[in-house]
């Protein structure tokens, strides 16, 4: 996914910050505080792709209309990497359009530069770049059927290993909470805590730039599953642009054998195989 990348040094900051309350504030009873405080799931900051945002559906359980992931992960706060498509500009918010490979959303971020630094506001400068890279912290909200995510903290990426490090990361947790929602005994020790290893048919292997652009292969096919069908070969070459049809048929090859994949109607149709 390099939508012509220009990756442009940052801290882990932006325009609004990132300034999570996780309790409530002195005084008062303890029972009182208590009330106040957030849930566990409420502080969790989930990695994710905006496919898996775009399939989000609305808990009906506890009737507030919040958001829950096709997993059942409870959706509050976000963390996603995504590549700046279109840019808007006003006096009290900027829209940007991002696309990730997997899915296309909007994210607002609200401006108080009335209060922000001169640091955060050059720092804002550098996301409103077209096809740059940027990491976005916030919360998903649904406005008639439309999703949009409210950005903390939006800034560019400092490195190209933020981008692998981010779709590995949504990856494993995403086979961590299949794993915890799945077990009904102890499991057996785990003889190593690497991401080796089939890891619940995830094709994680050994780490390296080749694993990953194989894992990025595998998250097209597996956010982009239609039915029976699955996905395309040429719709994977299209949100891939950095990746030859070669290349990416030479890592359906290698999922296949492992049993990641599978094709489906013809041998330009993939779908995973869990």
């Amino acid at each position: 996914m390099d939508f012509g990348i220009d990756y442009q040094g940052g801290g882990d900051y932006g325009g609004g910050g990132y300034n999570p309350s996780y309790g409530g504030g002195g005084g008062g009873t303890q029972d009182s505080t208590e009330k106040k405080r957030r849930s566990y799931d409420e502080q969790t900051l989930i990695p994710v792709t905006l496919g898996m945002l775009s399939k989000a559906r609305t808990d009906l359980s506890n009737g507030d209309g919040s958001l829950v992931l096709e997993d059942g992960r409870p959706l509050h706060s976000v963390k996603f990497i995504a590549a700046v498509r279109s840019v808007e500009d006003s006096s009290t918010t900027i829209v940007y359009q991002v696309e990730d490979g997997t899915g296309l959303m909007d994210v607002k971020q609200w401006l108080d530069d009335n209060n922000d630094s001169s640091t955060v506001m050059e720092m804002r400068k550098q996301t409103m770049k077209d096809n740059i890279y940027i990491k976005v912290i916030g919360q998903v909200k649904e406005f008639e059927n439309n999703k949009m995510v409210i950005a903390n903290t939006v800034r560019p990426l400092s490195t190209g290993n933020e981008l692998t490090h981010h779709f590995l990361e949504v990856l494993y947790t995403s086979e961590k909470f299949k794993r915890a929602d799945s077990i009904v005994a102890p499991p057996p020790k785990m003889a190593s805590t690497t991401l080796g290893g089939n890891f619940g048919n995830a094709p994680f292997g050994a780490g390296g730039e080749e694993d990953a652009r194989r894992n990025r292969v595998f998250l097209v096919f597996k956010e982009n599953d239609n039915g029976e069908v699955g996905a395309s070969v040429d719709l994977c070459v299209q949100l891939l642009p950095d990746m030859s049809e070669a290349e990416i048929r030479k890592h359906l090859e290698s999922l296949s054998e492992e049993g990641n994949l599978y094709s489906t109607i013809d041998e330009n149709h993939y779908k995973p195989s869990a």
